[in-house]
């Protein structure tokens, strides 16, 4: 009978001991398949936030590259008025062609020379006479922005003889 008692004992333990050693598996699986799951939602977020982070920057340079072209745009629109101004103060109007338009269209080097001036007119003296202001004002005050300059450097205006 002790020997019955002892062998049912030794199953009992040895159930017990299957069973916990399950659990212990169980537990193991779990834990292992939750750092598991973690490391998955971290290398999920940080990929995420990476390319939130990489949209951001590009958005950023966008923004920054067109205030900068619309700036350069605004610089060069400022320096062909002045240009205009320049040939205005420098154009002597031929004698009886009031209200005689010309229009010119002028490409400047970087140092600010003329490069080309085209003018048409009606009238000739007009015409040689914008010509005139156009290479005497010259050389031009170029902006320092080399898009600007860039921007500045072939304008069209229209002078009228006043």
């Amino acid at each position: 009978a002790d020997a019955e008692a002892k062998r049912k004992a030794d199953a009992e333990a040895k159930k017990k001991a299957d069973a916990e050693a399950k659990a212990k598996a169980d537990a193991d699986a779990k834990k292992k398949a939750d750092a598991e799951a973690k490391r998955k939602a971290d290398a999920e977020a940080k990929k995420k936030a990476d390319a939130e982070a990489k949209a951001k920057a590009e958005r950023e340079a966008k923004e920054s590259a067109a205030n900068k072209k619309a700036e350069s745009k605004k610089i060069a629109s400022s320096a062909k008025r002045d240009f205009e101004a320049k040939i205005s103060k420098a154009w002597d109007v031929p004698m009886g062609t009031t209200g005689t338009k010309a229009t010119a269209r002028v490409t400047l080097t970087d140092s600010g020379q003329v490069a080309s001036a085209i003018v048409s007119s009606s009238d000739a003296n007009v015409k040689a006479s914008v010509e005139a202001a156009i290479r005497a004002a010259a050389p031009y005050p170029m902006p320092e922005d080399a898009d600007a300059r860039r921007e500045a450097r072939s304008f069209t205006s229209t002078f009228t003889a006043r």
